[in-house]
């Protein structure tokens, strides 16, 4: 049955009229139903109120419910904000159709937007006399009379809207034990979708007086409208008291999510909940909602310790502990980060293979060595502790971070950790493919998606041996197996990038064309400024020889020779002044030069680009690089500081703005 109609389900045979709402009040007659039906309709009453009332009443993209031409005509009126026109239509509507909800509550809002709450509080008046449940129209009255305009007849309306609310609360209050709060849930409704959610507040309270806090729905719509009229902490208090009385905080979690949006928020609740935790240390919700706060102001320490604690209460094998460790890793935070994965190790019974834990500590070790300016004695410690890790745990599952980093680390310092065989001298870059190729092996048994990860790592570790056939074989089979997932779209990336390292610029662009849609942002990202530099100068001489050059340099650059690459990009320099290429080959340069640790040239390149290419697309790339190089290479805070401020202020669009944003609040200690 329509939603419009509801409020006379099961009223049919007992209604009474009235004759105000004050009587309708005084006479006890608000209620003339036996307590066994209200229960029965009150469904039906909150099933409109809150699917016809809140979503039809304010959502203005719903379908017209009625083709009639005058209907329609004023609901455009009404949609365009012309109330005076739409009313006049409306008020005939209306009382053709009595039970139009939507068609009364427009035109009821009409009559308010066009200062005539006189015929407003009449009009609500009939409906009051003739609704089966009157209660909901005194509310809409008790509304009108507080939207009066400022005039000596203000005060006077107002005193009457506080008189009407007074007594609705005084009637709840008389059936509020056999309806366990739900009228007043209802009533509260009404008052929040009439924009008085302090009188929504009101009724809610006086359900609690007398019901006390045991009823969810009542808790969380009062927590949620002190939140919005401005009482945070009584709003957190609220959501707390709900944890206590037995809500997970997995169920909280999502409110929290909405309604904790500041400093303040974070700092009260976490008094809120350590407050409980002295009072009731065995409910773990509030220990687990420390944690949130913890983590989602970036404090990883202080969210270590009381995971920690709930890992042991709970013995929960380090599952926490763990999946904390990997998202201290993924913001930065090492050292936590190591802390989690060294707690993890040392369990006697973990919920995960043990090599893991083993190999993710190794993982974050790598990326403390990595970061920034690497000192050799550091990297040759990370690379005895990644072999001695390979030499125990040999390839699984487990151990496929440790693999994947470890290649990357031998193919970088290729020459450094060159061994001799009998056979002859065998360089990182070949004992990285041995390695991964026992990965490749059958007898392994890796997830599909594993053997997609190791497959593209030695893609670029035969790339950067010259090998390029076998890398785009390699490719091509994990586009193939991943055709619609983000893997498969990283490798058809991969392969549009070979197509331009070789002067396929057409097939490349096509590719590219399709990447431009990828899930991923960082595809997306990279697809579309590799697209850009095909579009934006190809045919700019007639045989495209910058731009094959310009490839040329990109594959020299990848097989780590940079003195060739360089040749290549200043060779169009000299041949092609003023190039469309030029902010291109500044970011390269300028990236080659931090690969090979000359830092001074890189940022003396990065500064050029982000200042005389500002506009363009890699503006952005420039400043993030160069605050990263300033921070963790050069240890030149302000500096860092000043980069990344002026592309969290220049670029917010950027694909770097969530880090850049992180890194800059370090700096700043917040």
């Amino acid at each position: 049955m329509p939603a419009r109609i509801q409020f006379s389900l099961g009223l049919q045979n007992t209604r009474t009229v009235y004759r105000s709402a004050p009587a309708l009040l005084h006479q006890k007659q608000f209620f003339p139903l036996k307590i066994s039906t209200l229960r029965g309709v009150f469904s039906t009453i909150l099933l409109l109120i809150s699917s016809a009332a809140l979503g039809q009443f304010n959502n203005e993209n719903n379908p017209r419910p009625s083709p009639d031409s005058n209907k329609e005509l004023a609901y455009v009126l009404y949609d365009q904000n012309d109330f005076s026109r739409a009313a006049i239509l409306l008020e005939d509507i209306v009382e053709a159709n009595p039970k139009d909800e939507l068609s009364y509550r427009r035109y009821l809002n009409c009559l308010i937007k066009t200062n005539q709450q006189e015929k407003a509080i009449k009009f609500v008046k009939k409906k009051i006399k003739k609704s089966p449940f009157p209660i909901l129209y005194v509310v809409d009255e008790c509304w009108v009379n507080t939207t009066f305009p400022d005039g000596p007849n203000k005060q006077k309306f107002t005193l009457r809207a506080e008189e009407l609310k007074a007594l609705i609360i005084e009637q709840l209050t008389v059936h509020a034990m056999e309806q366990m709060g739900q009228q007043h849930f209802a009533i509260a409704l009404r008052f929040e979708q009439n924009e008085l959610k302090n009188y929504a507040i009101e009724v809610l309270q006086s359900a609690d007086q007398i019901l006390g806090e045991e009823y969810p729905e009542i808790s969380n719509k009062l927590a949620e409208l002190y939140m919005e009229t401005g009482n945070r902490e009584k709003g957190l208090q609220r959501y707390v008291m709900l944890m206590l009385s037995g809500v997970p905080f997995e169920s909280m979690k999502q409110v929290f999510e909405t309604q904790v949006t500041d400093s303040i928020d974070y700092v009260v609740l976490q008094r809120l909940l350590l407050k409980q935790i002295e009072q009731n240390p065995e409910v773990t919700a509030f220990s687990e909602g420390l944690k949130w706060t913890f983590v989602k102001q970036g404090n990883w320490h202080a969210a270590f310790l009381y995971t920690r604690s709930i890992d042991k209460r709970l013995k929960e094998n380090g599952e926490r502990v763990f999946e904390l460790g990997e998202l201290c890793q993924s913001n930065g935070d090492y050292n936590v980060a190591l802390k989690c994965f060294q707690y993890c190790i040392g369990l006697k019974e973990t919920f995960f293979d043990p090599a893991l834990a083993q190999a993710k500590w190794i993982d974050v070790t790598y990326d403390i060595t990595m970061k920034g300016r690497p000192r050799v004695e550091d990297v040759i410690q990370l690379q005895k502790q990644m072999l001695a890790f390979e030499q125990n745990y040999g390839p699984q599952e487990a151990s496929l971070f440790n693999a994947l980093k470890y290649a990357q680390l031998l193919i970088r310092y290729d020459s450094l950790f060159g061994v001799t065989q009998e056979s002859g001298k065998l360089s990182g870059s070949q004992q990285a493919i041995n390695l991964l190729e026992r990965y490749i092996d059958p007898t392994t048994h890796l997830r599909k998606i594993s053997l997609a990860k190791v497959k593209m790592t030695l893609g670029d570790v035969l790339l950067s041996r010259g090998d390029v056939w076998t890398s785009e074989l390699l490719y091509a089979q994990v586009e193939k197996d991943f055709t619609e997932e983000e893997m498969g779209q990283f490798a058809k990336f991969k392969r549009a990038e070979l197509s331009f390292f070789r002067g396929d610029f057409d097939w490349a662009s096509m590719q590219l064309e399709v990447l431009k849609s990828a899930t991923t942002q960082l595809i997306s990202n990279d697809a579309m400024e590799l697209a850009l530099v095909i579009i934006d100068n190809l045919g700019i001489d007639s045989n495209y020889t910058a731009l094959t050059w310009y490839g040329k340099a990109l594959l020299a650059e990848k097989q780590q020779l940079y003195k060739l690459a360089n040749n290549y990009l200043d060779s169009i320099t000299i041949e092609f002044p003023s190039h469309g290429l030029s902010d291109e080959i500044l970011f390269v340069k300028a990236r080659m030069s931090e690969t090979t640790g000359d830092y001074v040239a890189a940022v003396n390149l990065l500064e050029t680009l982000s200042i005389a290419y500002n506009f363009d697309i890699l503006a952005d790339n420039a400043l993030y690089k160069l605050g990263m190089i300033y921070m963790y290479s050069l240890n030149q805070p302000e500096k860092a500081k000043a980069a990344f401020e002026k592309l969290i202020e220049k670029y917010s669009g950027s694909v770097y703005i969530v880090d850049a944003r992180r890194e800059y609040r370090k700096i700043r200690g917040n």
